[in-house]
């Protein structure tokens, strides 16, 4: 081989790893940054569903339930700082880990319909039930309420995807659904990004069913400064929803249910007292 060929050779090799070196510490930084942010002190943790672990705390004897859905990647401890707040121990909170997140033994589903028809459970005849979701947590606990309103009593939607035209993959997403990212991506970045990749066509679904239907109250609140989920997901769902009251917040991002718990605390007392 010409010294000539060789060089080029190395060159084209050295510009492969760059660009896997480049994908993996994109790929660490975003799981690094939902990691830390969901890290937090554990509630002791009570029986759990094969298909749905779950953590429970407050007063399992209230006649109110908050069921919390969160993102993708997430599992059950993303809510640790509300299942430990002091101000709502009065009522039943349940925190959940989503099919293929957590301590699920599920494979990760994409369908947004499954993933909330594995909820139904949780929906019980004597309790008046608030549903949180955060990020895809939100789509998934709007479906949940669709499939079964009469059990469903409120929404807190927080940072959700719902407009199928904003969440359509991104370039980071097509790379991480590579070969080459099954050896450097983490397992639940991967699963993650199944949901991604298929996110747009579940939103359409979504879309086509009748929103207008839901006479719960519905709470909508986003980050104004959200670079994740973009805010205008929430105006497109506050034009579906007729009862739904949109909170926009200044100087907030994707994280606001991790740096602002007492402002969302607030709302879901709120809501809880609408009963």
């Amino acid at each position: 081989m010409r010294l000539e060929d060789k060089q080029e050779k190395d060159k084209g090799l050295m510009k492969k790893r760059m660009l896997a070196l480049i994908c993996l510490i994109m790929c660490w930084s975003i799981y690094a940054a939902t990691k830390t942010e969901n890290e937090g002190s554990a509630p002791k943790q009570m029986s759990e569903d094969v298909r749905v672990p779950q953590k429970i705390s407050g007063n399992p004897l209230s006649a109110h339930r908050v069921i919390f859905i969160h993102g993708s990647p997430g599992s059950k401890e993303a809510y640790d700082d509300y299942l430990n707040h002091p101000s709502l121990q009065q009522i039943e909170l349940v925190s959940v880990d989503r099919l293929g997140f957590g301590q699920s033994s599920m494979p990760v589903e994409t369908s947004l319909k499954k993933q909330a028809e594995s909820l139904l459970p949780l929906l019980l005849d004597n309790k008046n039930t608030l549903l949180v979701g955060h990020s895809l947590g939100g789509p998934i606990a709007l479906q949940l309420a669709l499939l079964a309103p009469e059990h469903v009593d409120s929404l807190l939607l927080i940072a959700s995807a719902f407009d199928p035209k904003l969440e359509s993959p991104k370039w980071y997403n097509y790379i991480a659904d590579t070969q080459l990212a099954t050896w450097l991506v983490p397992d639940d970045m991967l699963r993650s990004n199944a949901e991604m990749m298929v996110l747009e066509h579940e939103l359409e679904k979504l879309a086509a069913q009748d929103w207008a239907s839901l006479t719960m109250p519905i709470v909508l609140v986003h980050g104004a400064d959200d670079d994740l989920a973009d805010p205008g997901n929430s105006y497109f769902a506050k034009q579906r929803l007729p009862n739904a009251s949109l909170k926009m917040l200044n100087n907030e991002g994707h994280f606001v249910l991790w740096q602002n718990v007492p402002l969302l605390v607030n709302e879901i007392k709120a809501m809880i007292e609408i009963h």
